[in-house]
């Protein structure tokens, strides 16, 4: 069971109802403050625990912590839950959960939190379900129910890993751990009746048995070593004060209510495992190391998930890329891929190694104005000949885009490189505006990452040369420089240079300078040339790089 989508309203800083439709992998991103994480703590404040109640939410997570305003996050499954209200009747289905931090408007308790649950049909109606389970020839009634089944929130796993990467968090005595749940399938063939072992009897006999009976064996002796008189005593001492304050008698109702310690089971023991790490003669807790060690066991433990290819679990994770250099984020972008295939999982990212520009249908830029959070899903339209074209141009670097409060669009390195360049002689700073400028590898490229940019509402950018020499037909080029200048009306700034970069900035320079800065720079790549002449005081800052520079760094 995996969420199709999630609704938050009036939570920390979501003001309006902010949708997200979820896919396997879901990444979040945006400028600090804005309400990322605000959006995995909803899910996990609701669905990261078997029973929610009011007291999972606080004023601080009203919305401007206002007493007047409500708390409302619904969630919608990919299939309807299944609910097994009475044995031998058809499951009732649910597709939608509710829950509600609102005010009591009547009654004693006017004024007082309350936390509403809903089960909701498609149409956003209580689902009904029976009053009672009905007799042979008597006729069903039904009424609208009034909670959430626990049962719904027992079968969703949900595992948190949040800013805090303290491995407490992901051990098996952590509910809803990821080794409490690879713990807890391993208990299961544990007690399988099938799982044996071998042991010798009292006659020295090699015999069979279940790991399950030999763990009881083994648990019965360890409890009579461990039943000292002051044990005894102690149980003793409790079980009778507890008889005395239900109002029996201790002498006479000795044998009516027995209150006694029960020896540990099989889960108990896997619960209550520690990691502890070893070097030479030194060992230490795993608990009591530094964050990056920590935050690499965790990695690992989220590894080990993957590899023994665990299915149905959610995972909330906050800035995966926390201590990892370049190398390892890739390594773990790969395994949450892995994991997406039989899980789901979002996470909030600031590393453009945890997004792809062919996936750029699960990602959600998220931001926020007058009113709040709100997000940016791209609306363009997913084929097989866009997926195709986006992931020749696969690239961390391009990747950067959706980072960016603004976008240049460049067909080559050589503007990339020079335009950077220009901009510092002037004072301008593209990286302090958020701006980035996006080589495409040519202007057949131009028009879908254009497409690709806008459907973000992201202020966009490009440049292309009329007279390209990367095609050859020039009524291909015709048309196509036409379509680019059609972009202005989608109120993208459109420049064009007559035939490439390097005839503009002859233009500009004029002959002489042009051919003293080549020159000059004469044995290095048309690329680096270009940056080592912007960056050349010797010569000056061409006309038309100004209202580029000026409109990329916010200044126009």
């Amino acid at each position: 069971m995996k969420i199709k989508k999630v609704t938050i309203y009036g939570y920390r800083s979501i003001k309006e109802p902010l949708e997200l439709e979820l896919k396997d992998v879901n990444a979040i991103i945006g400028g600090n403050n804005v309400g990322k994480s605000n959006i995995l703590k909803a899910i996990w404040t609701v669905l990261g625990r078997d029973w929610v109640t009011v007291n999972n939410f606080c004023e601080d997570d009203v919305y401007l912590r206002d007493g007047e305003n409500d708390i409302k996050i619904t969630i919608e499954f990919d299939e309807p839950y299944k609910y097994h209200q009475f044995q031998g009747i058809d499951p009732i289905d649910i597709p939608k959960i509710s829950f509600t931090y609102t005010k009591y408007k009547i009654g004693e308790n006017i004024g007082q939190r309350r936390l509403e649950k809903q089960c909701l049909n498609k149409s956003d109606k209580p689902v009904n379900v029976l009053a009672k389970k009905p007799q042979k020839g008597e006729q069903r009634q039904y009424q609208p129910l009034t909670t959430i089944p626990q049962d719904i929130q027992k079968d969703l796993h949900v595992i948190f890993i949040g800013m805090n990467r303290n491995l407490k968090y992901q051990l098996p005595g952590s509910k809803n751990s990821i080794l409490e749940i690879l713990l807890r399938d391993i208990n299961t063939d544990f007690e399988n009746p099938d799982n044996k072992m071998q042991i010798k009897n009292s006659k020295g006999e090699t015999i069979e048995i279940s790991r399950i009976d030999r763990f009881k064996q083994c648990i019965k002796c360890a409890i009579e070593s461990l039943r000292t008189d002051q044990l005894n005593e102690l149980e003793k001492t409790i079980k009778n004060n507890a008889l005395r304050q239900l109002g029996f008698n201790t002498e006479n109702d000795n044998e009516n209510l027995n209150i006694y310690f029960n020896p540990l089971t099989s889960i108990d023991f896997y619960t209550s495992l520690q990691i502890y790490v070893k070097e030479n003669d030194f060992e230490i807790n795993a608990t009591e190391l530094g964050g990056g060690f920590q935050n690499a066991l965790v990695i690992a433990i989220l590894k080990a998930f993957e590899e023994r290819r665990k299915s149905g679990a959610l995972f909330l994770i906050e800035e995966p890329e926390m201590f990892l250099h370049p190398q390892m984020q890739r390594s773990l972008y790969k395994t949450i891929r892995s994991i997406s295939e039989n899980n789901q999982i979002i996470y909030t990212t600031h590393s453009p190694h945890f997004v792809t520009i062919p996936e750029y249908d699960e990602i959600f830029i998220i931001s926020k104005d007058e009113n709040g959070t709100v997000k940016h899903k791209s609306t363009l339209q997913k084929t097989t000949q866009i997926e195709e074209k986006l992931r020749k141009e696969l690239d961390p670097e391009r990747s950067e885009l959706f980072f960016a409060k603004r976008v240049l669009l460049v067909e080559g390195d050589t503007e990339k490189l020079s335009l950077p360049e220009y901009a510092k002689r002037e004072n301008l700073d593209f990286d302090n505006m958020g701006s980035s400028i996006i080589e495409v590898t040519g202007k057949r490229n131009l028009k879908t990452f254009a497409d690709l940019v806008l459907s973000f509402n992201i202020p966009l950018g490009f440049i292309y040369d009329i007279d390209s020499s990367e095609i050859s037909d020039k009524n291909e080029e015709k048309k196509l420089n036409q379509e680019l200048e059609d972009y202005k009306n989608k109120g993208v700034n459109v420049w064009s240079f007559n035939k490439k970069y390097e005839d503009e900035l002859k233009n500009a320079l004029g002959e002489n300078s042009y051919q003293k800065a080549c020159q000059k720079y004469s044995k290095s790549t048309k690329p680096i040339k270009a940056r080592l002449i912007a960056s050349d005081t010797q010569f000056s800052v061409p006309d038309f790089v100004k209202p580029i520079i000026k409109w990329l760094a916010n200044k126009s």
